[in-house]
């Protein structure tokens, strides 16, 4: 059983550096990529000192140089789009010996590639399996026209002519019925999902283990809830379940379960003695597919829930933590939520919240708790405001060095990052100038809080006497 396919060769410059830069890489890379895979598929360890090496048109160890040569002569890109193919060729393990499957790789580039291109075929003997590997170069030495791998190359050209190449050396051939599937029924099946056509195969070969005729089998599916179509009268037999909309043919699922061989199937157990039907029964005893798994049982698991009121929050301290507060305490008396007198205390700064707000936020963004901090960032913020200044006088003076287009919208970036840090200079100059009375706002009202504290608790001591 050989098996076949085509892969073409491209050369990716950014590709190889990227690979070649890589650290953790150890390969090295030698010529270009034509060139690599000659060197690949006529490695010596993989060939025993290259004893299953076998060039058409060219000479194996110069074949990169013979195919490169062929590309000038007919003025062909050497080192841009498909540089070569590669075909693999590969056998079932035990079944072929290393002198047949080189002849066997021989052949299929005698009769599909020799008579215009050049080649080499190389056996492969470390791994498990044995392969060939045939790498042909693009453009034709007769004529230099490229290789075309189309659908008719390949399918009557390369894998038929592997396959009647495996049939006439008595090796075995994968054997299709010429039909294919669709799109999603082949990506359910490589996702082990279930698909309709797996799904009837299914119940299929359920009905047709426990049935002892035909009607019997008929009976049984539409027990499951098929509908079935079948009889003189019906070309193909089909079945639609309740919950499909559509019918899908036996034949179509296998070609064992059209309504000819179903009935033959049962013609010849009634034939078989009792002790052998169940046997022959067995044989086609479904198989669990890949998506029919056993019953799981369940898995306790212990979660912690943890709430945002025990979340670990890094405590903040300094200017930072007196604006937080402060502007706490401005928000819960404005609404009433506080006692009279610090309501009074603090009603000269209501109108000042914006002021405050402004401030606090910009410390939060910086994480800036010292005065020390807010004097680094303000210097940092003039040294970046005299940068842009300069840039944009710079190209207020050459106009000639970007177009109006990019230029107007540089300008625009610069004026727009300068208004922004000018706006935050100026939050920081209030910081320093609110600061330290913001401070003494906070403790006054924080004592005035807990006198007040101090006077319902002993109002209530005395009224409950």
């Amino acid at each position: 059983m050989a098996t076949t396919k085509i892969l073409p060769v491209r050369k990716r410059l950014k590709d190889c550096l990227d690979y070649a830069a890589n650290p953790k890489k150890t390969e090295i890379f030698r010529g270009d990529a034509l060139d690599r895979l000659m060197h690949y598929t006529q490695n010596e360890d993989k060939t025993e000192h290259q004893l299953y090496v076998t060039g058409f048109n060219c000479d194996p160890q110069n074949a990169c140089l013979i195919m490169e040569a062929t590309k000038r002569r007919w003025h062909k890109d050497i080192g841009h789009g498909n540089v070569g193919y590669h075909i693999i060729q590969s056998f079932k393990p035990g079944e072929a010996s290393p002198d047949q499957v080189h002849q066997i790789g021989c052949e299929l580039a005698r009769r599909c590639l020799a008579d215009r291109f050049e080649c080499t075929v190389s056996t492969h003997l470390d791994k498990g399996h044995l392969h060939n590997h045939i790498v042909v170069n693009s453009v034709s030495f007769m004529d230099g026209k490229m290789f075309r791998n189309d659908f008719k190359t390949y399918y009557q050209g390369i894998r038929k002519v592997s396959d009647d190449l495996c049939r006439q050396n008595q090796l075995s051939v994968i054997e299709t019925d010429g039909r294919g599937i669709s799109y999603g029924e082949w990506r359910n099946r490589r996702e082990g999902k279930p698909t309709l056509r797996g799904m009837v195969k299914a119940d299929v070969e359920m009905a047709l283990a426990e049935s002892s005729d035909f009607d019997d089998f008929v009976g049984k599916l539409q027990k499951m809830g098929y509908e079935v179509k079948y009889g003189p009268r019906v070309k193909h037999m089909a079945v639609r379940h309740q919950d499909s909309k559509r019918f899908v043919r036996l034949d179509g699922v296998a070609p064992q379960f059209s309504e000819a061989e179903l009935r033959a199937f049962f013609t010849q157990l009634k034939k078989l003695p009792p002790e052998m039907q169940q046997e022959y029964q067995a044989e086609n005893q479904p198989v669990q597919q890949s998506w029919q798994k056993e019953p799981e049982l369940p898995v306790v698991r212990r979660v912690r829930c943890r709430s945002r009121l025990n979340r670990p929050y890094k405590k903040v301290g300094g200017i930072m933590a007196c604006y937080y507060h402060y502007c706490a305490l401005l928000r819960r008396n404005y609404r009433g939520r506080s006692g009279r007198r610090c309501y009074y205390l603090l009603r000269e700064d209501f109108s000042k919240f914006n002021r405050y707000r402004r401030q606090c936020d910009l410390l939060w963004e910086q994480k800036i708790e010292s005065t020390e901090e807010l004097r680094t960032y303000k210097a940092r913020l003039t040294h970046e405001l005299e940068v842009l200044t300069q840039k944009r006088k710079y190209l207020y003076n050459h106009k000639e060095v970007l177009t109006p287009d990019v230029r107007n919208r540089r300008l625009e970036e610069l004026s727009a990052r300068m208004r922004t840090v000018r706006r935050e200079l100026n939050t920081c100059t209030d910081i320093g100038t609110d600061a330290a009375a913001l401070l003494l706002k906070w403790q006054e009202v924080r004592q005035a809080e807990k006198e007040e504290r101090e006077v319902n608790e002993n109002e209530q001591r005395r009224r409950s006497r």
